[in-house]
This record gives structure tokens, sequence and C-alpha cells, in this order.
């Protein structure tokens, strides 16, 4: 496979992967809240960082596996990619960027390039013979 279809299937499955991930754990923590009576609101918008945040460092990790360089460029693009899209399905439901997508958009670059990095640098496992 060349390097540039390897590239643009990394991109593919590490953004999609990391929708994923950003949509179970949205999913989980809205489960939490139902379930708990005693949860306040102003932690809505914390749950919802963090989902995007390790949906961007799966998405990250996945894309540098695959790749199998440039960990932490390769991770923050990915980030940047799950970042567009979700403030593309924001602004189709109506919602505005403000200084809280700020906010997670920086987050969402650190933890895909944090996931990148260590994408990169994970150690196969050895046969014994």
């Amino acid at each position: 496979m060349s390097d540039k279809k390897r590239a643009a299937v990394a991109w593919v499955i590490g953004a999609v992967s990391g929708i994923a991930v950003t949509i179970l754990f949205l999913l989980l923590f809205a489960f939490v809240i139902t379930k708990s009576r005693h949860i306040q609101y102003t932690l809505i918008a914390p749950m919802a960082i963090a989902a995007a945040c390790i949906g961007a460092f799966v998405g990250g990790y996945i894309t540098a596996r695959i790749n199998k360089s440039f960990g932490m460029l390769v991770g923050a693009i990915c980030g940047a990619l799950i970042l567009m899209i979700l403030l593309a399905v924001g602004a189709a439901s109506g919602e505005l960027p403000g200084m809280l997508s700020l906010l997670r958009g920086a987050l969402m670059l650190i933890s895909g390039a944090i996931g990148g990095i260590l994408g990169v640098n994970r150690r196969r496992k050895r046969k014994k013979n």
C-alpha cells in the first residue's frame, strides 16, 4: 500500500473511530446523568468535553498506529478533524461556537497529539521461539 493511500485510510479509520468513541462516552454520560438524581447541571459541559477528548485521544492513537510515523502531528490533525466534524454537527443543530468550543478544541488537539505519540511509540510484542 502506498504512503498516501495508507495515510488516507488512517485518517478515515481514526476519525470514524474517534467519533464513535465520543458518541459512546456521550451515551454513557447521559445514562449516568439520568440515573443520578443529584448531579449538577454545571457538570454536563465538562462531561461533553471529556467525551470529545477521549474520542480525540482514541482517534489520534489509531491514526498514528496505522500511519506509523509523525505521531504527535498525525494525532493533533486527527483531533482537529474530529473537532471540525463535531462543530459542523453542532452548527447544523443550531449551536454557535463560543469560548467553550475554543477550550474544547484546544483540549482535543492536545488529547489527539498525546494519543498519536503513544500510538507511534507503542512497542510490539515479540513472539517467543
